[in-house]
């Protein structure tokens, strides 16, 4: 605006230089446009100071000025960014749970493998030290093979404890007791014992001795309790003592000093062997079956 005043000053003055020039009263006209040449020349100082003044006053200090906010996103778009956020988080936290069950798994696995191998270590020394003390008990008393079982476990606790106080009557103890063993047998499950106390050979001739002279089924006897839990049996049954084998079958109980060796799997077959034995070294119990 100013600008506009003063280019309208610079013509009125140019105007007011031509009128005069043809008016006869010059002189006071020259000092009007003397005045006027230094008010023009007033107001182009002021101009350029004003202008200065407002240049200084709107230049920025230093300090920047942030830019505008952006808009903000519509409402839709900020409840799926939420969302979204939402289900990342949920998949981050389950991650991170599987992440650790997984390595509580591998801790899980290696302590089993460790336990296991240390199982094994174990299972190892209690095997050579059995093998020790039956070999030391064997040079020095004597060790007997023993063997209980029954078909699918028929009356497996009455059995061990009829043939554990029959070991004790004729002087033998327990030294291992191997139930693994036994369960090698098929559908036969029991014992295998290793006992000391006595030599297998004499053990087995007194109780077949024994067995021999037999003819009451309410013999006190150990022994005897034995048989007849045999004899009650409704599958077959075998007890041995080394040598000394009694078997029973559905139909059968039969006794026999059979060699280590002979152990055929099955009781029907041990029956045959041993009524394949010489007549004194056999003996016919099957009177002691409830139906016998």
């Amino acid at each position: 605006m100013t600008t506009v005043v003063l280019v309208l000053l610079c013509l009125a003055i140019a105007g007011r230089e031509l009128y005069l020039a043809s008016d006869k009263r010059l002189p006071r006209a020259q000092a009007e446009l003397r005045e006027l040449r230094n008010q023009v020349s007033e107001l182009a100082r002021r101009h350029d100071a004003l202008k200065t003044v407002v240049d200084e006053a709107t230049e920025p200090a230093g300090i920047p000025i942030p830019p505008p906010p952006p808009e903000a996103p519509p409402s839709e778009v900020l409840e799926r960014l939420d969302s979204l956020t939402g289900r990342v988080e949920r998949l981050e936290k389950q991650f991170g749970d599987l992440a650790d069950e997984l390595a509580g798994i591998d801790l899980e696995r290696d302590a089993q493998r460790a336990l296991a191998r240390s199982l094994d270590a174990v299972e190892q020394d209690v095997r050579e030290l059995h093998r020790e003390m039956l070999e030391r008990l064997d040079r020095e008393e004597g060790v007997v093979t023993g063997v209980l079982l029954s078909e699918e476990g028929e009356a497996e606790a009455l059995l061990a404890d009829a043939y554990e106080r029959c070991a004790a009557e004729y002087g033998l103890r327990p030294r291992v007791r191997d139930r693994r063993s036994a369960e090698a047998t098929g559908a036969y499950r029991g014992t295998v014992y290793r006992l000391s106390g006595r030599r297998p050979e004499v053990l087995a001739e007194d109780m077949f001795t024994y067995v021999r002279g037999l003819y009451d089924p309410r013999d006190p006897s150990a022994l005897n309790a034995l048989l007849t839990e045999l004899a009650a049996l409704r599958g077959g049954g075998v007890a041995r003592f080394g040598p000394f084998t009694a078997v029973s079958t559905p139909h059968a109980l039969v006794c026999g000093v059979l060699p280590d060796e002979d152990t055929p799997a099955e009781p029907w077959q041990l029956a045959d062997r041993i009524r394949e034995l010489p007549p004194d070294r056999q003996s016919d119990l099957t009177w002691l079956r409830p139906d016998g």
